[in-house]
């Protein structure tokens, strides 16, 4: 869930429960003010009474009972009943109407106010009217009279709620989506930061805080820039100087051992022909010395092809590529195939190596791994970039190669590139896919 939506969900959520609080105060209030109206009917009934005595006619007149009737309906508020008693009046009930309140709430309303709140407890009085007599006087709220007053208050504020909720909605959604616009371009630069993107750049805006966050971004991604540009160089410098240490490493094997390994065989050679005719095993032991040093002097030249860079600058990288695949396909009976479609004349010496390492340690680890049939090569347009696919049926698994160096170096010679690396097992066999930027192959050029 975004900030954005979390906000606006939790505003109506907010502003809901505020309506259903208002609500619920108004229908309690009007509870709250049938007791009060109960309480001050009793205090002007009985202060009517009271003073009954000063008016006229007096007590055992005709008039008498229905004049102190108009005068307890004239201090009785609506909704209220009264029920007293006194010398010369009968004892009589009456009640306030209450149809001021409004017309009756639907029955749901009154039987869940039934639940929820209490009516008004009955109060009571007693006192003197003087020569009238003592006097005895009940106040009670008539409980659809609370109901139906309950009913108009709530009603009231439910408009006036609905018309402060929708204000408040409109106009809090419409600034949350505004204030927090720049979050979303935050979010998403994040992200590409996230994959490795490091063009991300956040357009300052919005509040002083998210413009001070975006400038953090930016800082954090030119700082992120910087780093990899440096360790793109570093990882530059160190596989030149792996690939130096190659050469000199070739160079002395040549140059020691293979001198010592000729003379070996030419030394085998000589015993074997100067032995005399009646020690053969002299000869069959010369014989197999020299059977063992053509077999390390094949597997030295095994080693300087793989530790000595091919001549790219003469022959080319796809040149390179097609002698060395067949090399591989005359050792191991496999069909090697390669496929371009690219300009290797755009491509760079160092890019150009960096992809014949690459393919070398691929179909290595290849015949190293499994036992492959097919092993198909294809360097292709990508874009404006290079994409190269080294594929094989051998059966052979992620998970039984070593990643602490032949991986590990594929890995470093793509990331100084600037480029990508996806290796997948596809069933048959595993499949290294390298692409590199656009940029690359101009900046080669």
């Amino acid at each position: 869930m975004s900030l954005r939506f979390g906000l606006v969900l939790m505003l109506w959520l907010v502003t809901a429960l505020a309506g259903l609080a208002t609500l619920g105060w108004m229908d309690a209030d009007a509870y709250r003010t049938a007791a009060k109206e109960t309480r001050r009917t009793l205090e002007r009934g009985s202060y009517a009474l009271e003073r009954n005595y000063h008016m006229e006619p007096r007590a055992g007149d005709p008039l008498f009972e229905e004049w102190t009737l108009i005068r307890l309906r004239s201090v009785m508020a609506p909704g209220t009943c009264v029920s007293f008693q006194q010398k010369g009046i009968s004892q009589r009930r009456l009640c306030a109407g209450w149809q001021a309140f409004g017309e009756i709430p639907p029955a749901w309303f009154r039987k869940l106010n039934g639940y929820l709140f209490t009516l008004p407890p009955a109060l009571i009085q007693t006192g003197s009217a003087s020569q009238n007599g003592a006097f005895t006087l009940e106040t009670s709220f008539d409980p659809v009279a609370a109901a139906t007053l309950a009913w108009q208050r709530v009603r009231l504020a439910l408009w006036q709620t609905l018309a402060m909720a929708t204000g408040v909605l409109v106009l809090g959604t419409a600034t949350i989506l505004w204030r927090l616009g720049p979050v979303r371009g935050i979010v998403d630069e994040l992200d590409r930061l996230a994959v490795g993107d490091l063009g991300a750049r956040v357009e300052p805006g919005g509040a002083r805080e998210f413009q001070k966050i975006a400038r953090a971004v930016n800082r954090l991604a030119a700082q992120l820039r910087a780093s990899a540009e440096q360790q793109r160089a570093l990882t530059r410098k160190l596989l030149e100087v792996e690939d130096v240490e190659r050469r000199q490493l070739a160079r002395d094997l040549h140059d020691e051992f293979g001198q010592t390994l000729t003379a070996t065989s030419a030394l085998a050679a000589s015993i074997a022909y100067a032995a005399p005719p009646d020690r053969a095993d002299i000869s069959r032991d010369a014989d197999a010395i020299g059977t063992n040093v053509r077999r390390m002097m094949d597997t030295l030249r095994g080693a300087f092809a793989r530790l000595r860079p091919p001549d790219l600058e003469e022959v080319g990288l796809i040149s390179s590529l097609r002698t060395m695949l067949s090399g591989w396909e005359t050792q191991r009976g496999a069909r090697l195939i390669l496929t371009s479609t690219i300009d290797e004349t755009r491509l760079g010496d160092p890019v150009a190596l960096d992809l014949y390492r690459i393919v070398q340690e691929c179909v290595t680890n290849a015949m190293r791994h499994g036992t492959p049939k097919e092993v198909r090569v294809t360097l292709d347009q990508a874009g404006g970039g290079l994409r190269l696919t080294v594929a094989d049926d051998g059966g052979g698994s992620l998970r039984n190669s070593d990643p602490g160096h032949g991986i590990l170096g594929i890995r470093e010679r793509v990331a100084a590139m600037g480029g990508t690396l996806d290796m997948t097992e596809t069933g048959r066999g595993v499949q290294v896919a390298v692409t590199l930027p656009d940029d690359l192959t101009a900046q080669a050029a």
